[in-house]
């Protein structure tokens, strides 16, 4: 028989506290499994999650039942800003990992730096791109958008074959609400608004990504 939800998460909240996120992580599921809607549970279950996208998921399935909850808000925010700046190290070490040498024959292994490159954006860019789907807030939309458009646009410097692949598979749907929201707004607002110009370019870079 389940215990109480009450008492089954202040033994998940026990158990965080004392860093045994595999026993947290354990009652938490129990928890959700039989109370889906319970947005508390699924905020405390993102933290026990490594995996910064199964994290995410987890934060928007409570932002999803709560979307006024500001802990949910702003764990979605930090996590978001922490997987930016990943992605900013992984470019920076990239690109600094090697003194430029005056008219090098390119090497082997560049090939597979600029891959290794392509598949932190990649990382990045379906966390984004579930980030987009499961929320229902327009202005989410908008801005998860941008981050997801800028992901693959870098990553389709380093491996345009592969990228390409996955916006027009995986990434499709959220680069597909992404550009209606886009369209949408753009529809809504007056014509001489100084936005337009910017929204049909940032428009335009999504539909390139889908081509």
């Amino acid at each position: 028989m389940l215990q109480p939800e009450s008492e089954l998460l202040a033994q998940a909240r026990r158990a965080i506290r004392e860093e045994r996120l595999d026993d947290a992580q354990g009652i938490l599921i129990n928890v959700v499994v039989f109370e889906p809607n319970n947005d508390e549970a699924w905020l405390l279950l993102a933290t026990t999650m490594q995996d910064p996208e199964r994290k995410l998921a987890c934060l928007e399935k409570a932002r999803r039942i709560d979307p006024h909850n500001a802990a949910t808000r702003r764990a979605i925010e930090e996590l978001q800003a922490e997987i930016s700046q990943a992605v900013f190290r992984a470019e920076f070490n990239n690109h600094h990992s090697e003194p430029a040498v005056e008219n090098a024959t390119p090497t082997k292994t560049d090939p597979v730096k600029d891959t290794k490159h392509a598949d932190v954006l990649l990382k990045y860019s379906e966390s984004m791109a579930q980030a987009v789907i499961m929320t229902t807030d327009p202005a989410d939309t908008r801005n998860l958008g941008v981050e997801l458009v800028r992901a693959l646009e870098r990553a389709r410097e380093n491996d345009a074959t592969r990228t390409r692949r996955w916006a027009t598979s995986a990434g499709r749907s959220a680069l597909v609400k992404y550009e209606k929201a886009l369209t949408q707004l753009i529809t809504n607002l007056p014509q001489n608004d100084p936005q337009i110009s910017a929204l049909r370019e940032q428009r335009q870079r999504t539909l390139n990504l889908l081509k």
